[in-house]
């Protein structure tokens, strides 16, 4: 069985399992109630919130695309919604690959250089979820009376935060710093490459300077200003989006709220499955029914409409861009594997 064969099976297993889990003693009578007493306004506003974060990300992704240069704002919104659609259906997130490759492909850009772009994102991410929960950690919220477990699992996302903070900021430096020094890392980490024929040297070299081109907007302290705004707009938008899912079920809790719960959400979509499915709902409920007291039942009907709000519109529309790409859905899948066995090279365009 190939690799690819395997991670598919292992999401997949993964997603019945913690579907299974997610379901396990629930009253799905009450499921039921709390999804048709649902507001249908509050949802369509969620809805038109989940979309706006989907466009905000194709602005900050063509914000770190600058360093690349001709990049198009129309290509970048195909790509973005293409790739989400992709993530959402094909198992172990391979969506990440495919955006920057259907990207590449779109306008004739290295490859490598927009992959690394992925990397400057989730960098990104990870710095805004952190901040946004650390202040939740300083401002928290009036939360139901917390049990002993619950109170335990607090204090660990709490420790857990600040040193997942601490680390990434030193992390950062780190990567900053070797920017700073490109052409010597290069050349150091090509040097064993010596004995090799030259266009197979040249070719390395080519990628790893590509590559470290979509990082690129680390550096610069402008860009990095600029995409650390407009990571800090997308996040708040997402966290408004949470906030007005919850109006629609009647639970009407404080906007930092959703810091914590948009925080155990990433960490549920941190398994590989498509589109998140089973930890994203299992992390959501557990928010809701720990640290807030919501009833089971209506925890898990909040969890499925909010993943279906985060999930839903985003494919539905990313499908409908495949053909700008000239790809189907199996094409994109093979594209996913191709790319999971032979990374590209500057000149690889997909």
């Amino acid at each position: 069985m190939s690799r690819h064969a395997v991670r598919i099976t292992v999401s997949l297993v993964l997603t019945a399992a913690l579907l299974a889990l997610f379901l396990w003693r629930v009253d799905l009578d009450e499921v039921g109630s709390t999804l048709a007493g649902a507001e249908v306004g509050w949802l369509l506003a969620a809805t038109g919130l989940a979309l706006l974060s989907y466009w905000l990300r194709a602005v900050r992704w063509q914000l770190i695309l600058r360093p690349v240069g001709g990049i198009r704002h129309s290509s970048v919104v195909l790509a973005t919604a293409s790739g989400y659609a992709a993530m959402s259906l094909l198992p172990a997130r391979m969506g990440d690959l495919v955006r920057p490759l259907l990207l590449a492909q779109r306008d004739r850009r290295p490859a490598s250089a927009l992959l690394a772009s992925i990397l400057t994102e989730r960098i990104l991410d990870l710095w805004t979820v952190v901040a946004f929960f650390l202040v939740f950690v300083l401002w928290p919220p009036p939360m139901a009376e917390l049990g002993a477990q619950a109170q335990r699992s607090l204090d660990l996302l709490n420790r857990s935060g600040i040193v997942v903070g601490a680390g990434l900021a030193a992390g950062t430096l780190f990567l900053i710093g070797l920017l700073r020094f490109q052409e010597r890392l290069v050349r150091l980490l090509t040097a064993p490459l010596g004995r090799l024929p030259e266009r197979w040297r040249q070719g390395a070299e080519s990628f790893l300077n590509h590559f470290l081109d979509g990082l690129r907007a680390l550096q610069r302290p402008r860009d990095l200003a600029v995409t650390l705004a407009a990571s800090a707009l997308l996040w708040y938008v997402i966290y408004w989006q949470v906030a007005v899912t919850l109006y629609a079920f009647d639970l009407h809790l404080p906007l930092r709220a959703s810091y914590l719960l948009v925080t155990l959400a990433v960490i549920g979509l941190a398994v590989p499955t498509p589109a998140g499915a089973g930890g994203f709902h299992k992390a959501t409920q557990i928010g809701l029914t720990q640290f807030f007291g919501v009833e089971l039942g209506r925890a898990t009907g909040v969890a499925i409409v909010y993943h279906a709000i985060c999930f839903l519109p985003i494919t539905v529309i990313g499908l409908l861009c495949l053909p700008a790409f000239g790809v189907t859905l199996g094409q994109v899948d093979r594209l996913a594997e191709r790319s999971e066995v032979a990374p590209p090279t500057s000149g690889n365009h997909v």
